[in-house]
């Protein structure tokens, strides 16, 4: 393990190192011309020295430039780096052979310097060639010192030329040295960092498993519910029944949102939840939301208004699903938290700078409203304003997180301004592109839009499968029924259906390896709507590439299917 850590730990620093290379060269080599320059022009115009002594620095300076235009003509990082550091000794080679400078005024005592720069450029390896060549370089001036003339020499003895070369000595040492370990703790704290991250990786995946089987063991037994609960609705009840089943309905719908609202903060964090925009009308969108809670609104005494300023364009490109489970979220809150007044909705529009549309939706309501300080809490998963709002109202506190998440996925936000026993206004924006309008050439059939059709439904519960074959009936479809994949596949390959509904995850065989057979078959294949209690991100990708016109998740709803069929239809 220490072995494969340490060769994940070079590899991984070694391209970190050549990534960074190109501005550490191009900075060095600007940093030393510009410098050096300034001090050559300090010398000779300002301390008076002689032009022909500083001459070549200030020739040795001015070659780094080079260094960029390099870089310019498209030449490697690893051409550069070395053209760098030939460049180098070349220049402190050059100076130090003028009799004034050599090994105690030469510019040898900057090697060290370089050294350190090679230990953020080259491998170990590469740092132990670049020292040896200095320590060499360092040796060669000295001896060349010691073998001028007395009358040349800028340091007149020899063992003082000897001390000093070996001061620089033990300095490259030393700088080498300390790279070295310097690498090695870089390298060592690369790779826990790749393991921390590999195993943050192998926790998010566990994470998404566990949440798809758990969403798949509350999904399937709430399907069957909701299902038989919808069903029951259309049978003669008393009103003591009905009051029942409604209760069962708004429970297990309650239980449902909760579910989804943990799904979404867990896809939301996992930088999965998909944002699709498509031709949508707002007056629709809106008329619906407001349908759909008007009467939870007038349950409670409140008015639910709704307003659309003249200017809002009313098709738009926009994930129509999103913005209804944002303004859901927003619509609901302020219900619960509302006791008398009322509950407004208003939609206005601006001109966003891409060009497109700014939509401004607030949500206005008369309710308990927050306190100053609760604004750095309403945003936080599992948080709410108070703990005794929780207590009071109940909720995860997950809504609002998700819908400013959402927001921000579909170019806006989420603000609100409130005042503690006033109430409160959230402003949902998002941007939303034009829709191109095309003719509505969607066939109304009616109250049955499945009549005519044959459809195949797949699922190996029974609850699951008697409420989905209720529904299609209701519709006006003819039915055929299966419970595992083996049959499935038989019948699609036999027969022919207008329609297939198959259920992802079942015992053996799954929905995917039917997908996969007809994929690598031949013959016509109908179209095909996976449906799941939890599938993954990557099960639902799959889906989708092996040739599923959708994927509906459960529990299915009798407005579900009927828009699968118009959508079909179309």
């Amino acid at each position: 393990m220490t072995v494969e850590r340490e060769q994940v730990g070079t590899e991984g620093f070694n391209s970190q190192r050549l990534r960074f290379g190109r501005r550490i060269l191009i900075l060095s080599s600007v940093t030393i011309s510009i410098t050096t320059s300034l001090i050559s022009i300090l010398l000779v115009f300002g301390l008076q020295q002689d032009q022909n002594a500083v001459l070549p620095v200030l020739i040795g300076s001015l070659i780094y430039l080079i260094i960029p235009v390099l870089f310019r003509v498209g030449l490697s990082v690893e051409i550069v780096r070395d053209s760098f550091f030939a460049i180098t000794f070349a220049v402190v080679l050059l100076i130090s052979l003028d009799p004034a400078a050599g090994v105690a005024f030469g510019f040898i005592s900057y090697l060290p310097i370089f050294v350190c720069v090679a230990g953020m450029l080259y491998s170990l390896r590469g740092l132990l060639v670049i020292a040896g060549l200095a320590t060499a370089l360092v040796v060669s001036i000295a001896i060349l010192d010691i073998t001028r003339l007395p009358n040349v020499r800028t340091v007149s003895d020899p063992g003082e030329v000897i001390m000093i070369a070996t001061r620089q000595g033990y300095a490259i040492l030393f700088s080498t040295v300390l790279v070295i370990v310097a690498m090695r703790l870089f390298q060592d704290m690369l790779a826990r960092m790749r393991e921390a991250r590999d195993e943050a990786r192998r926790i998010s995946e566990s994470k998404t498993a566990f949440l798809a089987n758990v969403s798949h063991e509350v999904r399937t037994p709430l399907n069957a519910i909701l299902g038989m609960a919808e069903i029951l609705k259309t049978t003669e009840l008393t009103a003591g029944q009905r009051r029942k089943i409604e209760t069962i309905s708004h429970s297990g719908g309650t239980l449902l949102e909760l579910l989804n609202d943990v799904l979404d903060v867990s896809r939301l964090e996992a930088n999965q939840m998909p944002v699709t925009p498509s031709a949508q009308s707002l007056s629709e969108i809106f008329d619906g939301l407001h349908r759909l809670w008007a009467p939870m609104a007038q349950g409670k005494g409140l008015t639910l208004r709704l307003s659309i300023e003249p200017g809002v364009p009313d098709r738009v490109m926009v994930d129509a699903q999103r913005l209804r489970q944002c303004v859901t979220n927003l619509i609901s809150n302020a219900i619960k938290f509302t006791s008398d007044g009322e509950v407004s909705v208003s939609v206005r529009a601006e001109p966003h700078e891409s060009g497109d549309t700014k939509l401004i939706i607030d949500v206005t309501d008369t309710g308990i409203g927050m306190s100053a300080d609760a604004a750095d809490r309403v945003f936080r998963a599992f948080g709410q304003a108070d703990e005794a709002i929780s207590k009071s109202f109940g909720g995860t506190g997950l809504g609002l997180t998700i819908t400013r998440q959402l927001a921000r996925l579909m170019g806006g936000d989420l603000r609100f301004k409130s005042l503690e026993n006033s109430g409160t206004v959230f402003t949902l924006t998002l941007i939303a592109a034009p829709a191109v309008e095309e003719p509505d050439d969607i066939d109304q059939m009616g109250g049955q839009p499945a009549a005519g059709m044959r459809v195949l439904i797949v699922d190996d519960v029974p609850t699951n499968l008697m409420v989905a074959a209720t529904y299609m009936r209701a519709l006006g479809a003819q039915v055929d029924e299966a419970m595992n994949a083996d049959t499935a596949l038989e019948l699609i390959r036999n027969q022919a259906f207008n329609l297939v509904l198959l259920d992802i995850h079942m015992p053996g065989n799954n929905g995917l390896w039917v997908l996969e057979r007809l994929a690598n078959g031949k013959g016509r294949v109908p179209p095909i709507v996976m449906i799941t209690a939890g599938a993954t991100e990557r099960e639902i990708e799959r889906a989708r590439n092996l040739g599923a016109r959708d994927v509906l998740v459960k529990p299915l709803t009798p407005r579900m299917l009927e828009g699968l069929v118009r959508d079909l239809a179309a």
